[in-house]
């Protein structure tokens, strides 16, 4: 069996992954269209299923929708209500090295309550 055979995918499931991904970072489909390079019905054609994406376009559809480029094969991984919401706050942080910096104050919290036990 070949690599691209185990991660065939309907074009529905992958378009309603890139939806929900979509909607999760606060985009329209005109801000998503644009941000890619394409127009906004390109994108409601991908999200309906009615458009193939070429595997060329993932890369740059994860890095606009924040989410690692398994998330198009696997989904999500399903987490409890505190881990998403804390995911979510991380996600709307504007850039890399604000990411990094909350990264860096949960390590210290993180140690800082293990001190404490």
């Amino acid at each position: 069996m070949r690599f691209w055979d185990i991660y065939q995918l309907d074009k529905t499931v992958l378009g309603e992954r890139i939806r929900i991904a979509r909607e999760r970072r606060g985009l329209s489909q005109e801000e998503f269209a644009a941000r890619i390079s394409r127009d906004q019905r390109a994108v409601s054609e991908y999200e309906h299923g009615k458009r193939r994406i070429s595997v060329n376009e993932l890369p740059l559809f994860a890095v606009v929708l924040d989410v690692p480029l398994m998330y198009f094969f696997e989904g999500d991984i399903v987490l409890d209500d505190v881990d998403n919401a804390v995911l979510d706050e991380l996600r709307r942080l504007p850039n890399s090295a604000a990411k990094r910096s909350a990264l860096e104050l949960m390590r210290v919290l993180r140690g800082a309550l293990e001190q404490q036990r």
